[in-house]
């Protein structure tokens, strides 16, 4: 089983936060539909923003927190999720906003599993506050998407 320290993870999911703005700053090219384009655009800064809050967030964490090592299975270890997904040929609006939520999911997930599998209180609170933060934020990403109209509502 592998071990890590905290620090280790929250790398993970910054990294996350990086492929995942470069991924949607290249479905941009795939596209020629300007409501696309702008859904993109925004997701691909929206994740830069998550990337640096979550280097800041690092930063506030004790240092003694982010030291600390944890054991955890083989698939709470994975953070992925991007290369899981399927690209169309061309990405509609309501396809990019089925990417966001099947890769806020995968963030969901990976925090969930790991806040559980830890040992140390103080190491749980800060996966549960990354995950409610993440939960948040893929109510915030429905909300923006219904009021611009960008998904339909039937």
């Amino acid at each position: 089983m592998p071990f890590d320290q905290t620090k280790d993870v929250l790398n993970q999911a910054r990294k996350f936060h990086h492929r995942l703005s470069e991924f949607y700053d290249d479905l941009k090219d795939l596209t020629d539909k300007e409501r696309t384009r702008a859904l993109l655009d925004y997701l691909c800064r929206h994740e830069l923003y998550l990337e640096n809050c979550l280097k800041e967030f690092q930063q506030d964490v004790n240092k003694n927190v982010l030291d600390s090592y944890f054991q955890y299975g083989s698939d709470a270890s994975k953070l992925s999720g991007i290369s899981e997904f399927v690209i169309k040929d061309e990405m509609a609006v309501e396809d990019v906003v089925a990417a966001a939520m099947h890769f806020d999911a995968c963030l969901i997930k990976f925090y969930r599993e790991i806040a559980e599998k830890a040992h140390s209180e103080k190491v749980r609170e800060v996966f549960e506050n990354l995950l409610v933060m993440e939960e948040h934020e893929q109510i915030e990403l429905s909300k923006t998407t219904l009021e611009l109209g960008l998904v339909a509502t039937t």
